[in-house]
């Protein structure tokens, strides 16, 4: 996992963003957003409604194929999201000028 937490602040809000580049790092991330929250992995699971056993095996990435919908549950119960963001390197003035539809 890149360990380049993202914070942004927005109306009094606080919002921590990493990047998760491949399902190995997905585990790991899960782990310290629900240890930011002060749930264990039995209450997690409770409120995703998936086993304590997934929810360890997410955490140590023992399941990288594991199923889309769990993992989303686990996410929801988390008050996560995934957010896609496109990598491509672009000047300010690039990004500008995609946001004002002149290029």
């Amino acid at each position: 996992m890149s360990r380049n937490w993202d914070v942004q602040s927005c109306h009094d809000t606080v919002t921590f963003m990493v990047v998760i580049r491949n399902e190995i790092e997905l585990g790991p991330a899960l782990r310290e957003r629900r240890e930011r929250a002060g749930l264990t992995q039995a209450q997690l699971a409770l409120r995703a409604n998936v086993s304590r056993a997934f929810v360890i095996d997410i955490e140590r990435g023992r399941r990288p194929r594991a199923e889309l919908t769990r993992v989303l549950a686990v996410m929801r119960a988390l008050d996560s999201a995934i957010t896609l963001v496109d990598h491509q390197a672009q000047t300010a003035e690039e990004a500008l000028a995609d946001l004002l539809g002149e290029r």
